[in-house]
């Protein structure tokens, strides 16, 4: 199956594994997939949404940092999914104008491989929300039969489908897209939010599908030199 009109050249500030692949933070990010990456392949998992209990703890440069790294640095066949219908940010993450995507494909404008985008790391490909309606917007697009039928579709074509899915709260339903994935992380930003609320998140997750947390920016201090001495990557 060929995906991709064309090959889409990258490069968001975000991307810190991209930009600086001899960071400590990339370096962080190698260590979390070759967790997340163990507990798939023994459980036979492969569609991983990355959530949030709320807008802003950084799951959208989480997501993409760990498909980056799973595409270039693990060889993996990867699709990042930009799945946060009201707020779709992987383009900006990437660099990338918007374009056709998920929605266009439901409205029968376009076929599915026309839309996944290759990009310039290899490995990597991106499927934009598309061109969305306020009318799209008011339903589930995660709900639709249409949804589960192109997960199952793209199952085949990659070894990791990773989902920048919506933050948890206030109202979104995660049990939808619990339904459709295999594994969900969920990001937690140091400060952000309290205990209880995140505690309400973790509630809302299907626990036969939690792989894990994500501790974001907490500050640690580490001594570069040394660190940079001690590990080679």
């Amino acid at each position: 199956m060929e995906v991709g009109i064309q090959r889409k050249k990258v490069g968001g500030a975000g991307l810190i594994t991209l930009h600086s692949p001899r960071s400590i933070a990339t370096n962080h990010y190698k260590m979390l997939f070759s967790k997340v990456d163990r507990i798939c392949r023994r459980e036979k998992k492969k569609v991983i949404a990355v959530t949030s209990s709320v807008k802003g703890e950084g799951k959208t440069t989480t997501v993409s940092n760990l498909a980056v790294v799973g595409a270039k640095n693990f060889g993996e066949r990867t699709l990042l999914i930009d799945g946060d219908f009201n707020n779709p940010s992987v383009p900006q993450q990437f660099e990338l104008p918007s374009g056709q995507g998920l929605v266009d494909v439901f409205e029968g404008t376009c076929q599915l491989g026309e839309v996944i985008q290759k990009t310039s790391i290899e490995n990597l490909a991106i499927l934009h929300v598309g061109h969305i309606s306020q009318a799209r917007r008011d339903k589930n697009i995660w709900a639709t039969k249409q949804m589960a039928e192109a997960i199952e579709e793209m199952r085949g074509w990659f070894d990791y489908i990773w989902i920048d899915a919506p933050p948890i709260l206030p109202l979104f339903d995660m049990n939808v897209i619990s339904q459709l994935v295999d594994g969900m992380l969920l990001v937690v930003q140091a400060g952000k939010i309290p205990k209880a609320v995140m505690l309400q998140s973790l509630k809302s997750i299907d626990s036969r599908k939690f792989i894990g947390s994500v501790f974001n920016r907490s500050k640690i201090s580490w001594p570069q030199k040394n660190y940079s001495h001690h590990y080679k990557y």
